[in-house]
C-alpha cells in the first residue's frame, strides 16, 4: 500500500514563527525533528525571544534533603495528580547541588565542588562557568552569588560577592569585599573596582536571592550602620547597587525576620512582622515605587516558619498560592475561602530543603564557557521525545 504524501500550503514565515511561539517547549523540540527547514526556522535567535516573551513562569524547582533537583509543572493546577522527577543532569557532578538563582528558563547551579553550572532544565542544555579569580570560599568567608539578564548587551550575567568578616577592617570597604560579574558572552569574570555601596554584610549569606525586573535582590544590612537592614539590589544592565525601599509600617528591623520572593513577576516580601497568627505578603506592583506595596495576609499559625511564596494558581483574588513552609513542605492558601491545606506532590520527600520557579524556554546557556569542550552537553534531537513536562 502507497502512502500518499500530502504537501504543506505555503505560509508566510512571520505567520509560522507566530503561530510556533505559542506552542510549549516540548511541542517546538519535537516540530523540530520534522524537517531541517522548521529546524532552521525554530533555532533563530529571533524565534527564541518570541517564544521567551510569551512565556510564562509555570514550573517549581524544589531541591530535596540529599540536594537533587525535582521539576513540578504547575500548569493545569493541582487537582489532576501532582507529580514531580528528577532532573538529570548530565554535566553536574557532585554530591549534592544547590540553586542559586533563575532566569528565562536558565537555572544557575552550584555543586559541591564550588563549581557552578548554567542549565537549562527542559532541554537539559547546560556549561560550566569557570572559577572566578578568588575561586575558594573559606571559613572567614562568605560568598552570595545572584543571576540575571542584561538587556543592554543581550548578555547572562552571574554576579559574585564575596564578604571578609575582618572585624578590623570594617572601614575598609575594599578589604572587606570583593565583587566579580562574570559575562556568559564575553566569557570571563570582571571585578567592580569601588563600588559605590554602602550595603555590606549580608543578612542571610546561606539563601538564595530573587531576580526581578533586571536586578538581583537580597537582605543586607549597612556597612557604617548594621543595624539598618535593607533590601539590597544589583542592577545587571549598569552594574549598580542601590536600595529598594521596603513597605510601608515595616521597620527596618523587622527585615531581619522576612523572606523575599517574586509572585507575578513582582518583588515580594513575607513575613510575621507583626507577632500574631498569620503571615503578611507584601507585592511591589510597580518596581522601585515605595508606594506601590499591596499586602494580603495569609491566616494560620506559623511560628515563624513560612518560608516564602511560589507562585499563583489560578486567579489572584479567588485562586491558591503556592508556599514553602519550613519543615519545609508545600502548602496552598486560597485566597477566597483563606484556608490552607499541605500540597502533596508525588514522588517528592517528606521534606525538601528549598524551592523556586522557572519558566519552560528555549534559551541555551552559553556553550563557549569551558575550555574542555566536554563539559558542555548538548542533546540530540531524540532528547525532546523524552523531555519530561509535568502536568498537576
Amino acid at each position: 500500500m502507497r502512502v500518499k504524501m500530502v504537501s504543506l500550503p505555503y505560509l508566510p514565515e512571520e505567520i509560522m514563527t507566530d503561530v510556533f511561539s505559542r506552542l510549549p517547549t516540548k511541542s517546538i523540540g519535537k516540530c523540530r525533528c520534522l524537517s531541517n527547514k522548521w529546524l532552521d526556522l525554530l533555532s533563530t535567535k529571533q524565534f527564541i525571544k518570541s517564544h521567551l516573551a510569551r512565556a510564562k513562569q509555570e514550573n517549581l524547582i524544589l531541591t530535596t534533603p540529599k540536594y537533587t533537583v525535582r521539576s513540578v509543572d504547575t500548569i493545569n493546577g493541582y487537582d489532576r495528580g501532582t507529580v514531580s522527577r528528577d532532573l538529570k543532569l548530565l554535566a553536574v557532578p557532585s554530591r549534592w547541588i544547590k540553586v542559586l538563582g533563575s532566569c528565562d528558563g536558565l537555572l544557575l547551579l552550584k555543586n559541591s565542588a564550588c563549581e557552578l553550572f548554567i542549565v537549562n532544565p527542559i532541554t537539559l542544555e547546560q556549561a560550566r562557568i569557570p572559577h572566578s579569580p578568588k575561586a575558594f570560599d573559606y571559613d572567614e568567608v562568605e560568598t552570595i552569588y545572584g543571576f540575571g539578564y542584561d538587556r543592554v548587551r543581550d548578555d547572562y550575567n552571574v554576579v559574585k560577592v564575596r564578604y571578609e568578616y575582618n572585624l578590623n577592617a570594617m572601614k575598609d570597604l575594599e578589604t572587606l569585599i570583593d565583587i566579580y560579574v562574570y559575562s556568559a558572552k564575553r566569557g570571563f569574570w570582571e571585578k567592580i573596582e569601588n563600588p559605590s555601596w554602602d550595603c555590606m554584610y549580608p543578612v542571610f549569606p546561606c539563601r538564595a536571592g530573587t531576580y526581578v525586573n533586571g536586578a538581583y535582590h537580597w537582605l543586607g544590612a549597612r556597612r557604617r550602620d548594621l543595624d539598618c537592614n535593607v533590601i539590597a539590589a544589583f542592577d545587571f544592565d549598569n552594574e549598580v547597587f542601590s536600595e529598594i525601599p521596603p513597605p510601608s509600617g515595616v521597620d527596618r528591623k523587622d527585615l531581619l525576620s522576612v523572606t523575599l520572593g517574586v509572585l507575578e513577576g513582582c518583588l515580594c516580601v513575607i513575613g510575621d512582622v507583626n507577632n500574631r497568627q498569620g503571615m503578611d505578603v507584601w507585592i511591589m506592583k510597580e518596581y522601585g515605587v515605595a508606594d506601590s506595596w499591596s499586602k494580603f495576609t495569609v491566616d494560620g499559625y506559623f511560628s515563624g516558619d513560612l518560608f516564602k511564596p511560589l507562585c499563583f494558581v489560578g486567579d489572584r483574588e479567588e485562586g491558591e498560592v503556592v508556599l514553602v513552609v519550613k519543615g519545609p513542605r508545600l502548602v496552598a492558601y486560597n485566597m477566597k475561602e483563606r484556608t490552607l491545606r499541605d500540597l502533596v506532590v508525588d514522588g517528592i520527600p517528606g521534606e525538601f530543603v528549598d524551592g523556586c520557579t522557572f519558566m519552560e524556554s528555549l534559551v541555551s546557556p552559553p556553550l563557549t564557557l569551558c575550555s574542555d569542550e566536554s563539559e558542555n552537553v548538548i542533546l540530540d534531537r531524540d532528547h525532546y521525545s523524552n523531555c519530561f513536562v509535568l502536568r498537576l
